[in-house]
């Protein structure tokens, strides 16, 4: 007689609370809202936040485990802010991953996959002529997103993708609102990157991605609180 099984319960449509908890937290951090060894106090960031404090001990928990925060016996939670070494470590991983899928894309990108590439450069260079402010840096920060994930997920590598995926959550999302230089380095970097992959020249498409990504760990550098540098 065959063993049923209990069928398992649906997720939540919604992140988890403390997922969302999580990710505000990082993203402050990123931003250089706390000190090294600042005090991340439950109470007072659950009220800020108008959540219970189990979502955010779930969520400072969560972060402990990245390395973003300290957990300490009778101290509590503190925050630890990357430093200039973490992100150059960042993205010299994302360098090499990105170079990979960049040069497996080159040789397996169809004409309907250039043509994207094209498009959704040209749209990012109409994006950067818009006027200052959340609605440019949004804009922005979506194209050259889904230009990247465009040529990710040409070739084979699931694997290689999650991995690269991890990597995105240790950079800050306000990349092109608030760091000098991200967005001339998309303009300038893209055109070469999109050629190289409609001639089917992996080792220029790997090398040119592995440039474009070292560069992200100086220009986000500008922006680390003088203490982590």
């Amino acid at each position: 007689m065959a063993t049923t099984h209990a069928r398992l319960d649906r997720p939540a449509a919604r992140p988890k609370l403390a997922d969302e908890v999580a990710d505000s937290l990082r993203q402050a951090i990123l931003q250089g809202a706390y000190e090294k060894d600042a005090k991340l106090g439950m109470e007072e960031l659950a009220e800020e936040l108008g959540v219970s404090i189990m979502p955010v001990r779930e969520a400072l928990i969560a972060l402990s485990n990245e390395g973003l925060v300290n957990a300490e016996p009778r101290r509590g939670f503190r925050a630890n802010p990357l430093t200039q070494a973490d992100l150059d470590d960042i993205f010299q991983i994302q360098a090499q991953l990105g170079g990979v899928l960049a040069a497996r894309a080159a040789r397996e990108a169809t004409p309907e996959d250039v043509e994207t590439l094209r498009v959704l450069h040209a749209e990012l260079e109409e994006a950067s002529r818009l006027p200052a402010g959340e609605e440019r840096s949004a804009r922005l920060e979506h194209l050259n997103g889904a230009f990247h994930r465009h040529i990710n997920k040409i070739p084979t590598g699931d694997r290689l993708r999650w991995f690269l995926r991890l990597t995105n959550r240790f950079v800050r999302r306000d990349l092109f609102d608030s760091v000098p230089g991200m967005t001339e380095g998309a303009l300038r970097d893209h055109p070469a990157i999109i050629d190289a992959i409609a001639a089917g020249d992996s080792q220029a498409a790997r090398n040119l991605m592995e440039a474009h990504f070292i560069q992200g760990s100086d220009l986000v550098g500008y922006t680390l609180p003088a203490d982590t540098q």
